[in-house]
């Protein structure tokens, strides 16, 4: 009987400290608060053929820093992009596209 008790209370705090531990902390710092809005860009791209293509693209800009979506399209030959423009260098997304073989032809922003 006592060793039943004592299996149940410590199963009940390992239960209590493992709600508490994945309970995160909901403490927000200003930063998170501030809400940036994204802007656009199209890059007209050059060299890309394929599906492939679009997904190396994507990867590969999605990958830097202050990038929200990324999409592109091999039958048109670009992406658009959703960004953040305090975050995201313009000549780091040229590097992205040239570094991933392909040429930038055209690039406007919104």
């Amino acid at each position: 009987m006592y060793k039943n008790n004592l299996t149940t209370s410590l199963l009940f705090v390992v239960y209590i400290l493992a709600a508490i531990s994945c309970s995160g902390n909901n403490k927000k710092t200003g930063k998170e608060d501030i809400q940036q809005e994204a802007s656009l860009m199209e890059v007209t791209i050059g060299g890309m053929f394929c599906t492939g293509c679009e997904q190396t693209i994507q990867r590969n800009i999605g990958n830097l820093e202050g990038i929200k979506s990324v999409k592109s399209s091999f039958t048109v030959g670009n992406a658009i992009i959703e960004y953040y423009p305090g975050k995201v260098d313009t000549s780091k997304v040229k590097e992205a596209i040239i570094g991933s073989g392909y040429t930038v032809k055209k690039f406007i922003t919104f």
